[in-house]
């Protein structure tokens, strides 16, 4: 059973649909407020004309009304919450809604700044030439250019579907396309992702969906493993069989490591660390893993929530790996 981890499973991948949750939750935080505050002056009014017309029939279903109003008042914003938050990852409207507050698109902001000011950060603007050294593993590799791949297949979680809203842009930031499924194709790219989900999608949605694009210089990109932590064995075992296939296949394959997170998430970098340095041990030579952790954190990146990012450091993400290809 893949554990999905509760605060990942929240956030919402579509920036439109988390600034429309967000005003709602908004309108009814202040009716939340405001609602009170009226039905107050309401029984005021009502108390009033009870005095000078104790008689008055009206005025008592005049007072069971301001009851149940002040009822919905108080408690139909905690029954939504309730109900989205019991729905939790199953529905993305739910996902998002539990979440709109920081995925929303003018959500707070935080930045990890490179501690050595001394480095030069890598230009952010797509297929720039200036990028940080890898690591042995993923540049032992990378002398073959992206330009000659027939196609690159990327398959990832909410951090893949936002990077491919931000690269493609198209408005379409769930990834998916007019037939309902979790994959896209622009130019010589296919986008197989999905927000809030781990290795059970992978193996029974993700990649059966893109097996069929695999071919003779096929380059597949892996960008999973935030959602389930706790499982780097099976993530090695799973892709190293799949990579196997692959290769004979004429295809590249690629393992992106789990990016840093940082503010209210920061605690799950210890987390991030073991996985990917058991995943680097683990996977077989027909698996070329790629460090972008360690050139974030060396070049620094700006997040949206502590776990998503903004879109200057997807574009840095998305360079970085277009040139270890």
């Amino acid at each position: 059973m893949i554990y999905i981890l509760q605060d990942m499973s929240s956030y919402c991948a579509n920036p439109a649909l988390a600034n429309i949750l967000n005003i709602i939750k908004k309108i009814l935080s202040l009716f939340q407020i405001i609602g009170p505050i009226l039905s107050i002056v309401s029984l005021t009014i009502i108390l009033i004309k009870k005095m000078s017309n104790p008689e008055e029939k009206k005025t008592k279903n005049a007072i069971r009304n301001w009851i149940i109003c002040l009822i919905i008042t108080l408690f139909l914003p905690v029954m939504i919450n309730v109900l989205m938050s019991t729905l939790g990852v199953e529905f993305e409207v739910s996902a998002c809604w539990n979440y709109a507050d920081s995925a929303a698109s003018n959500g707070t902001t935080s930045t990890y700044i490179n501690p050595n000011p001394s480095a030069k950060p890598s230009s952010i603007l797509p297929n720039s030439n200036d990028y940080s050294q890898g690591t042995k593993s993923d540049s032992s590799q990378s002398s073959n250019s992206s330009n000659q791949k027939t196609n690159i297949i990327f398959l990832g979680d909410s951090r893949t579907a936002q990077m491919r809203y931000y690269i493609v842009n198209d408005g379409n930031s769930t990834c998916q396309g007019s037939t309902g499924q979790d994959w896209m194709e622009k130019g010589n790219e296919v986008w197989s992702c999905k927000s809030s989900i781990g290795l059970d999608w992978l193996q029974n949605t993700g990649v059966p969906q893109i097996e069929a694009k695999i071919t003779n210089g096929s380059a597949i990109v892996i960008l999973m493993g935030v959602n389930d932590l706790y499982h780097p064995t099976s993530y090695i075992n799973y892709i190293n069989e799949k990579a196997s296939t692959w290769k004979n296949n004429g295809a590249s394959i690629y393992f992106v490591s789990v990016n840093p997170t940082d503010g209210s998430r920061s605690n799950l970098n210890s987390d991030i660390q073991t996985f990917n340095n058991k995943l680097k041990k683990g996977l077989s030579q027909n698996v070329t893993y790629i460090d972008t952790n360690s050139y974030l954190t060396s070049s620094g990146f700006t997040t949206a929530d502590g776990l998503h990012y903004n879109k200057n450091t997807y574009i840095k993400i998305y360079n970085y790996i277009k040139k270890k290809l």
